[in-house]
């Protein structure tokens, strides 16, 4: 005989769902949900800085999604206002279109708060999980997430003079793996550190690896960069080319590289001194950038993993 159960617990589950959605419920849960992953943001940005799990997540969850700097402290709120405007937009659409069932549900708090505290414990749960499952492994050292931190933007258009006097062009490098970042000469603090920390990443990578690797750094600082001045810099720090490439060029050309690798800066009138981002561009055979890091232990790491996966892939054909 046939099974006369199965349809009716198959409609009872549609009508269920369909209650949940059209009634108020789902609004109830939605906004509960987009309020607490708003609350997460907030608590990820304010969070200060420890070894534990929990702390070691936010900093890197600031690093990738803030655009955070270990080095300076300093964070992109450009990128904050981009992760936190989203729900706020989704709740409002949400609230507007079920504002009927919504401001029934909410004259029954018990049933109000059974739906917001299940949103509560989802992202609270996912958030512990996420922190103490990556917490890492039992060196001590969180492994690089080589596929899930992976991009596919466009690299800058590039064509700029080296501390040689050589062009260097970016779309002809093609075929090659670059490390692509930005310093100035009479920087005494952070750039000093960049390339401090371009070089140890190389040197954890073989003379074959080296070979397909170009580096790059744009002057943060043009109207005072000569080709001149950045040979001394680069001589200071026991850069060569053709694997270290210092460049610079006309103030306009240079300022708009930077602005396509999204380098923020500013110059302090008086001393003027510039405040930039850290960052390296690790831009992949196709020409595509692949990995964006900063300054760090664990970023150095990073650094010559994401080197070196590049580095392993095969040109392409032709």
């Amino acid at each position: 005989m046939p099974n006369v159960q199965e349809p009716r617990r198959s409609s009872r589950s549609i009508e269920a769902i369909r209650n949940f959605i059209s009634e108020g419920a789902f609004p109830i849960f939605a906004i509960s949900l987009l309020a607490c992953w708003e609350m997460f943001l907030i608590g990820v940005l304010v969070l200060p800085p420890s070894s534990s799990p929990l702390g070691a997540f936010a900093e890197d969850f600031r690093i990738w999604c803030f655009g955070y700097d270990p080095a300076t402290g300093k964070t992109e709120w450009a990128y904050v206002m981009s992760m936190l405007m989203p729900q706020l937009m989704m709740g409002g659409f949400i609230a507007l279109f079920w504002w009927q069932p919504l401001r029934k549900m909410l004259r029954e708090p018990r049933r109000a708060a059974v739906h917001a505290g299940a949103a509560a414990l989802i992202v609270a749960g996912s958030t512990l999980s996420f922190a103490f499952s990556s917490s890492a492994p039992t060196s001590g050292e969180l492994p690089f997430p080589a596929a899930d931190i992976r991009t596919e933007f466009t690299s800058p258009q590039l064509s700029l003079t080296n501390q040689e006097g050589s062009r260097v062009d970016l779309e002809a490098l093609k075929g090659r793996v670059v490390l692509l970042t930005a310093v100035y000469a009479s920087c005494g603090h952070t750039c000093p550190m960049i390339l401090t920390q371009t070089k140890a990443a190389l040197a954890d990578l073989g003379p074959g690896e080296l070979q397909d690797l170009t580096v790059i750094a744009v002057t943060l600082d043009p109207g005072h960069d000569s080709s001149e001045v950045l040979a001394q810099l680069a001589d200071g720090h026991g850069l060569e080319a053709p694997l270290y490439n210092l460049v610079t060029g006309p103030s306009q050309q240079v300022e708009r590289v930077l602005d396509d690798m999204q380098v923020a800066r500013t110059r302090d009138p008086k001393t003027g001194a510039i405040d930039h981002a850290n960052i390296f561009l690790v831009i992949d055979r196709e020409g595509k950038i692949a990995y964006r890091l900063s300054l760090g232990e664990r970023q150095k790491t990073w650094l010559t993993a994401a080197l070196r996966v590049l580095l392993r892939e095969p040109r392409a054909a032709g």
